[in-house]
């Protein structure tokens, strides 16, 4: 890998513990890239722990200014610090979440972009990210579901070099529904697109009892045994993701797939209760540096 490769790094909120972490990690920086810090003067300037709309404002800004660079290829990736969606909606901003921002500002459409958790060989995509549970299964169906799977398997493909992906589709509903005991969308909608992507070469299994294949999928990676899948589909934001953080801890990493640069993040929040005491860890930034060497080095 070449030295002089420059990765972008924001650091997030400015009152959050993003900088503080940042600093920890630059000053014994051993990494085979060269650190794009963007946004360093201004965020010298706050003071820890206090957030404001200001803070939002600013963390907003440097995150479009982020996304531009990809965009015109000054950087080769891009790992963002953690942001508070309080703070960048009191700032008058329509936010919802990096993920959803930076597709906006690469001008690809939200149902284009996938948020994917990684740690390890331990991987958990998001079909949808943050709305209310009430609303999930309306946005579920069997187009969006098609393209979903498809996109998955071609950017697992680019990106973790994998040539046939095993992809595990979690069910919606308890147990998968047995049967359309607890409801009707892993019949009408679910089984249907699995089949009809399998026939077309994809590898795909499902849909699975969400319960029973989370706990396994959580015991190997403890006991650190190999994953029986490349990634686990989940079909809400809290289906899967409580087990994942509970296992992975800072050694999970948040990826934005989709975008015409690797995007990469700390799968941790601002923290604004310990910024500015200096005990914030700076693993999770680690993490997410060291799987950005190891994609970008393959």
């Amino acid at each position: 890998m070449k030295k002089n490769l420059k990765i972008g790094i924001t650091y997030g909120d400015p009152a959050g513990i993003g900088p503080e972490i940042l600093r920890k990690v630059l000053k014994t920086w051993k990494y085979n890239f060269t650190p794009y810090i963007i946004g360093k003067k201004d965020y010298l300037s706050f003071k820890p722990g206090y957030p404001s709309d200001l803070t939002g404002k600013l963390s907003h800004k440097y995150l479009r200014e982020s996304a531009q660079l990809g965009i015109d290829k000054k950087i080769k990736a891009l790992i963002t610090g953690p942001v508070s969606k309080e703070m960048i909606n009191k700032a008058g901003v329509d936010f919802s979440g990096q993920t959803d921002e930076l597709a906006r500002f690469c001008k690809v459409s939200p149902d284009e972009v996938i948020m994917l958790f990684s740690a390890n060989d331990l991987r958990l995509a998001l079909f949808t990210r943050h709305i209310p549970l009430k609303d999930v299964p309306a946005k579920i169906n069997q187009k969006k579901l098609c393209k979903f799977l498809i996109l998955l398997n071609e950017e697992f493909k680019k990106w973790f070099k994998i040539k046939a992906p095993k992809i595990a589709v979690l069910g919606l509903n308890p147990h998968a529904s047995e049967n359309s005991l607890f409801g009707k969308e892993e019949k009408n909608i679910i089984i249907p697109v699995i089949k009809k992507l399998n026939k077309s070469g994809l590898i795909i299994s499902g849909p699975l009892s969400p319960d029973g294949t989370l706990a396994k999928a959580g015991q190997n990676f403890l006991l650190k045994k190999k994953q029986k899948y490349d990634v686990y589909v989940s079909f809400y934001h809290d289906q899967g993701l409580p087990m994942f953080k509970a296992v992975a801890g800072l050694n999970g990493v948040n990826i934005t797939l989709g975008l015409p640069f690797l995007r990469v993040s700390v799968d941790h929040g601002t923290a604004f209760d310990i910024a500015g005491k200096n005990i914030a860890s700076p693993q999770g930034l680690i993490s997410a540096i060291k799987f950005v060497e190891n994609i970008i080095s393959q």
